[in-house]
């Protein structure tokens, strides 16, 4: 018998406000019942009354689950928006505050305005301390042929990319310089970056940049520290 995870219920979406936004595909495992399996597939049918009723069901025998809480609140968005808000309300007060359903249920929550005020104010003070703790990075880049004096470089694309097996992993930045050549990554999670002007084909700079928590970092990009002065990443031939 497989178990229902709320991969089953990837490519939901939720109502909000005549709108709908995706549901996330990765959830925690539910308890095996027949009928939470079954309701997994009902959602996957987009047969959502059904899966209300089948959620409901697996709840007669774990009542304090909250995986099938949140699934139960999901079905019922697309069919009951009020009893939606309350099963979301009772995960987010339920659930541990760091797991996807409390996460997702909060999310949602604010985006139909239904979200506690105590609730707002730890989400608000939550982000503001990650910002206090996030870097930034900031700086000019020049460049010219040999022999000829470096000139800013306005609009370049630059991306600042996190590195495999780091805190940094799945971040990805990108912006333009200015017309001046000026550049500023303003709200960078702290760790190991590759900053490159190109992701694909030669560029003019790849560099390894390591940011500490809370750092505001100025690099200055020209002929020194091009490829062919150094090359933090070479590529294999």
């Amino acid at each position: 018998m497989r178990t229902l995870t709320l991969a089953l219920l990837g490519g939901v979406l939720l109502t909000v406000e005549a709108c709908q936004s995706q549901v996330p595909r990765q959830l925690p495992a539910l308890v095996g019942q027949d009928s939470a399996i079954l309701a997994g597939a009902a959602m996957e049918a987009d047969r959502y009354a059904e899966a209300v009723a089948l959620f409901g069901q697996a709840l007669e025998g774990a009542p304090a689950s909250a995986s099938l809480r949140y699934g139960l609140a999901v079905a019922l968005s697309y069919t009951d928006r009020g009893a939606a808000t309350r099963e979301f309300q009772w995960v987010l007060a339920n659930a541990h505050p760091d797991s996807q359903e409390a996460t997702q249920s909060r999310d949602w929550l604010a985006r139909a305005g239904a979200l506690p005020r105590t609730a707002v104010a730890l989400a608000t003070a939550a982000e503001h301390e990650q910002q206090r703790a996030n870097s930034a990075l900031g700086g000019s880049a020049v460049f010219g042929e040999t022999g000829r004096r470096p000139q800013p470089m306005p609009r370049l694309q630059l991306f600042l990319v996190g590195q495999p097996d780091s805190p940094t992993k799945e971040e990805r930045y990108n912006l333009r310089t200015d017309e001046d050549g000026n550049f500023k990554f303003p709200n960078v999670v702290p760790g190991p970056y590759m900053l490159t002007n190109r992701i694909a084909g030669q560029p003019i700079w790849r560099l390894r940049i390591e940011l500490k928590a809370a750092e505001e970092k100025h690099l200055a990009l020209g002929p020194e520290n091009s490829i062919s002065a150094r090359d933090d990443f070479p590529q294999p031939r």
